[in-house]
């Protein structure tokens, strides 16, 4: 499990979905659980975070076999990378709406115009890349620390 701020999480379900009668029911209980709770779910199973991210942010409850992910967030609009305001802007001004769009371009050309950075998330949620989740937990905005003097070694 990790955290993807602002108000995401991330699961890694890898090799566990036949434990709870395959990833459909896997999805309904983790979202049946949570709605219970009072929390709005929207959720998806891809084989890249990025891409699972993707979808959710348009479509909630899709499975997304490994090597169809280019197929299922292409049609979306570019917004959905979750890319910032300022490249979502940019890509529209070029006339790329979709990812799709995006996606049919060459790559140098993208690099060159909207950075590497970008390049790497569009090509996670295609499934071409990966990057592992990672669980650890954002440091608290403030540490107190109070420190004592350490006693003086016993004399002999």
């Amino acid at each position: 499990m990790a955290l993807d701020p602002p108000h995401g999480l991330y699961l890694d379900i890898t090799g566990c979905a036949h434990l709870f009668g395959g990833e459909r029911a896997l999805l309904q209980t983790v979202c049946g659980a949570l709605g219970r709770r009072g929390f709005a779910v929207s959720a998806g199973i891809a084989g890249t975070p990025i891409c699972a991210r993707t979808l959710t942010r348009h479509v909630s409850g899709k499975i997304i076999a490994d090597g169809e992910e280019a197929d299922a967030v292409g049609p979306l609009p570019v917004a959905a990378l979750g890319a910032g305001e300022a490249i979502t802007t940019g890509l529209r001004r070029a006339g790329l709406k979709t990812i799709g769009d995006v996606a049919g371009r060459a790559r140098h050309e993208i690099t060159a115009r909207f950075g590497a950075g970008f390049t790497h998330l569009l090509e996670q949620a295609l499934g071409q890349g990966d990057a592992p989740i990672s669980p650890r937990k954002p440091l608290p905005d403030y540490i107190v620390e109070n420190v004592f003097p350490s006693p003086s070694p016993p004399t002999m």
